[in-house]
């Protein structure tokens, strides 16, 4: 059965090793699809859950709004994530974590707004949790729309970590050249490897209106994760301290990048941002920190003296004192979170 050639939007679950979330989410999503939309499956090259990955493989030859790609090694999570602009004509794309569910009435009422307006480059819809179920996830976002440039970069980046809940106008996207731009900064930036949703939605910010709404685009399912992640992700994953500080500088270079030495002001309000999402970063990893043993107290005095550190830039010389003002009562916020 021929797919859909050109489909006004891509519902795309990119997946690896985890077949019966990203199944569950097919089977509850593809009655409710709009006539032209799809749902696109990108299977990072599993080794788990055959028989789940292979029902919706054989699901998709059955349904033309059902396609299923598997690549043929593991490209990392950047190199899916990307994967869900190139390997779909649509317009727009919905990209949702394999555990989540879209609410596609929602959805529709989303393409909406972002068809009348062209300039809209992304739109970050709500996330709702399912009754019976502990909420982790769960976000309810402010009707807002925001000017590219400026005011989306101030209030719209940075806002969550989590891919699911946004809506992308690819054709406008591709047509800036912002997933390349994305694909380019991986051979040299830690940040955008490890979060490459974030480093496009910085990047979307600069170039593209942007909204949010309160609307619940989607629900978070039921977590999946494999007994040893925790473990591994504190020894030497994403989340071990190392791999923060060094996501700290990628995002901080991105920032340089972006204001290109004319928007002093704006570049200290966006390194101070980053400063306070980082040290709440630090607050969310607190419990994989303990499992390798380290002193809590003396890690915060660390990540205070590296975040420091890093305003030992050109454009920041003339400008230490103000930053040092606003620095301190980030540190104190911190503190006080940690009651230490």
């Amino acid at each position: 059965m021929e797919n859909i050639i050109n489909p006004s939007l891509t519902i795309c679950i990119p997946t690896w090793n985890r077949g019966p979330a990203a199944l569950r989410q097919v089977l509850k999503t593809l009655p409710f699809l709009q006539p032209d939309w799809e749902i696109l499956v990108l299977d990072n090259g599993s080794n788990l859950y055959p028989e789940e990955y292979k029902e919706i493989e054989t699901k998709s030859k059955l349904d033309s709004s059902l396609r299923y790609i598997k690549n043929e090694r593991n490209l990392g999570f950047p190199g899916n994530f990307l994967a869900c602009f190139e390997l779909t004509n649509a317009a727009y794309i919905q990209i949702l974590s394999d555990e989540d569910f879209s609410h596609p009435p929602v959805v529709l009422e989303a393409l909406k707004v972002l068809k009348e307006n062209p300039l809209l480059g992304a739109l970050r819809g709500s996330i709702g949790s399912l009754p019976d179920q502990n909420p982790r996830n769960r976000n309810i976002y402010p009707d807002r729309f925001l000017k590219g440039g400026d005011d989306a970069l101030c209030e719209f980046s940075l806002t969550t970590n989590y891919l699911s809940g946004m809506i992308y106008n690819r054709t406008l996207l591709v047509s800036l050249g912002l997933p390349n731009r994305v694909e380019l900064a991986l051979a040299d930036n830690v940040a955008c490897v490890t979060y490459p949703h974030l480093y496009l939605d910085i990047l979307v910010a600069s170039a593209c209106d942007v909204a949010t709404v309160s609307e619940i685009v989607c629900f978070e399912g039921p977590e999946m994760r494999e007994p040893e992640t925790l473990k591994q992700l504190a020894q030497g994953g994403a989340y071990s301290f190392s791999a923060r500080l060094d996501q700290f500088i990628g995002f901080r270079d991105l920032f340089r990048e972006i204001c290109d030495g004319k928007q002093l002001g704006l570049l200290i309000f966006l390194y101070l941002r980053l400063v306070s999402k980082y040290y709440h970063m630090f607050h969310c990893d607190i419990s994989l920190h303990q499992t390798r043993g380290l002193n809590i107290v003396a890690l915060h005095e660390s990540l205070t003296a590296f975040f420091w550190s890093a305003t030992n830039i050109p454009e920041f010389v003339d400008y230490a004192d103000v930053i040092r003002g606003e620095f301190d009562k980030a540190v104190l916020v911190s503190k006080r979170s940690l009651n230490i």
